[in-house]
């Protein structure tokens, strides 16, 4: 009774529906996506379910943060989502990035990794989907974490791709909303002449490269190729920052001195690229890659330089976005 007095005798303690978020977009400018807002939203179905889900699947724990600062612990769950956008035309649409096999036990005893980025409102389905397949591939007593090493990568961002594709706003415009706020997440006018669309397109090809050359890079280090993996991430790294040059200086190129040196003047000295709260730390990883690449390299090394490219290409999302309704500098 007494915890009923001060709102804290919901049942589902220490199950998949006792979900951690930080405050997102409620209540913190770092916010990207409504992290509190997906938190009810997936609470409330899994509470109307709960009797029925099966046992491993009450037992695991979802953790979710409004952007890619981590503050949610997205990054130590079971099932883990962090905040970000991408662009369908000229709006921005909110997403969350799904992160599987972090383990929570044994003082969070290891990260899991990124496997791709879904519409916010498609994540609950998304998780059923995940879920589903756990309970029907799981061996006796196999873990979440084991299930996902053992799946693969691959196979596991075979589970989201239906997801991961964008709609029109045209087509479906509740998609251009988040949890919990009815407001349409839109660029605006986003550029001054007829080669504005051109440069924002050019943009999201580039970045797909990125993105597609980290995921590489995570199978590569599944399959135990640490000195692949941390080049493709490196790689990865690269491509975002030329994404992120073209709109300015279409000449940049591809070699990569010249992409860094373009990328270092005009976005980390004049402190475009800068988060608020990170400041340059996300820039500094490709920096300092490139100015310092390792000796040697073992799986250690090459799951640090995966973790810090998912951040650098994030950062760069967010970057762009940001600089997406100023005059463009062609």
């Amino acid at each position: 009774q007494a915890l009923q007095e001060i709102g804290l005798s919901d049942a589902g303690a220490g199950t998949i529906q006792d979900i951690v978020s930080c405050p997102g977009t409620d209540t913190c400018k770092l916010g990207i996506a409504a992290s509190r807002g997906l938190a009810a939203e997936l609470q409330s179905r899994l509470a109307a379910k709960i009797d029925s889900l099966p046992e491993p699947v009450k037992g695991l724990r979802i953790k979710i943060s409004g952007c890619f600062n981590s503050c949610g612990q997205h990054h130590v769950a079971d099932i883990g989502f962090f905040g970000n956008s991408r662009r369908s035309g000229n709006y921005k649409m909110p997403h969350f990035q799904v992160v599987l096999g972090g383990r929570w036990r044994d003082n969070a005893g290891s990260y899991g990794l990124a496997i791709g980025a879904v519409p916010s409102k498609s994540v609950p389905e998304a998780l059923e989907v995940i879920t589903r397949r756990y309970v029907e591939d799981r061996q006796p007593h196999e873990t979440f974490q084991d299930w996902i090493a053992r799946l693969g990568k691959v196979e596991a961002r075979k589970l989201i791709a239906p997801f991961m594709q964008l709609p029109a706003f045209e087509e479906q415009p509740e998609f251009f909303t988040d949890w919990g706020d009815p407001r349409i997440f839109t660029l605006g006018d986003i550029g001054v002449g007829e080669c504005a669309g051109e440069v924002v397109s050019l943009f999201s090809m580039e970045i797909a490269k990125a993105e597609s050359a980290l995921f590489e890079a995570e199978v590569a280090l599944e399959q135990g190729d640490a000195t692949r993996a941390e080049d493709l991430a490196y790689q990865a790294m690269l491509q975002a920052a030329r994404a992120l040059v073209l709109t300015q200086f279409q000449d940049v190129g591809h070699e990569p001195d010249r992409i860094v040196e373009e990328f270092k003047t005009r976005f980390y000295d004049t402190q475009l690229f800068y988060d608020p709260y990170a400041k340059g730390k996300f820039a500094r990883y490709l920096l300092e890659r490139h100015t310092h690449p390792p000796v040697r390299v073992d799986g250690d090394v090459a799951h640090q330089r995966v973790d810090e490219a998912t951040l650098f290409i994030e950062a760069t999302h967010a970057c762009e976005a940001r600089l997406a309704s100023q005059p463009l500098l062609i």
